[in-house]
């Protein structure tokens, strides 16, 4: 491996696209959606051999050759799929893949597609394996002689692209003792949780306090009274 150059974004200068993707590489670290609602795959409506894929975004890891970067692309709207007909006597499982082709590196074509990749009818199926420079969105099965696709035979298959860019290294909080809440993603709460004790005022007070400094049981106790006085009687002489 050497130093690529010329850098991308030279004023006086020009570069191949393949730098743009690289940098792109920064940015999105492996091949996933961009957004956790992008591409998913459903069934159509009304149901049939046919599937949806929503709109979206998604980054793809050039994997023709090495070091070609990160495609991103865009889906304005839902598309349907075709599925192919069912086998009359044995299940298959197909895969939906978004494939990026750029003739640069093979072939004739210079843009992105859905494909529904149908796999071999079989007593035990497995999908058919994903090609390159692919995103994998979903796989579906399909049984013998069916006639329509639900959503109960797609499997989702998608993952969201990872970073190279520092990020913190938190991925979650657990509620620790004496307190609820917690999680592994969005806006995280800890509150402390009740103990057994009423909410109230208290009076000459017993109370027990945990190791964590918290009041976990409490009553009013009951004032020490005056003793009763000793009266003096002082005679003169």
């Amino acid at each position: 491996m050497t130093l690529v150059s010329p850098p991308s974004w030279l004023q006086a200068g020009s570069y191949p696209a393949e730098s743009d993707r690289q940098i792109q590489q920064a940015l999105y670290a492996t091949t996933g959606i961009i957004g956790s609602t992008s591409m998913a795959v459903t069934e159509n409506s009304p149901a049939g051999m046919s599937v949806r894929v929503a709109s979206g975004w998604a980054g793809v890891v050039g994997t023709t050759q090495a070091n070609m970067g990160v495609y991103v692309f865009y889906n304005d709207a839902t598309v349907t799929l075709t599925v192919t007909t069912a086998d009359p006597t044995n299940p298959r499982i197909d895969r939906i893949v978004a494939t990026v082709r750029d003739a640069y590196y093979t072939g004739a074509f210079n843009d992105v597609i859905y494909q529904v990749l149908p796999g071999t009818p079989a007593g035990s199926p497995t999908a058919p394996a994903v090609p390159a420079n692919s995103i994998s969105l979903a796989t579906i099965a399909v049984g013998a002689a069916v006639t329509q696709i639900n959503n109960a035979n797609i499997t989702d298959t998608r993952v969201e692209v990872t970073t190279n860019l520092p990020v913190g290294d938190i991925t979650g909080v657990t509620a620790g003792t004496g307190l609820s809440g917690g999680g592994s993603s969005g806006a995280v709460t800890l509150s402390l949780a009740n103990t057994a004790v009423t909410a109230g005022s208290y009076t000459t007070a017993d109370i027990t306090v945990d190791a964590q400094g918290r009041i976990t049981a409490a009553s009013s106790g009951v004032a020490a009274s005056d003793p009763t006085p000793t009266v003096f009687l002082l005679m003169g002489a």
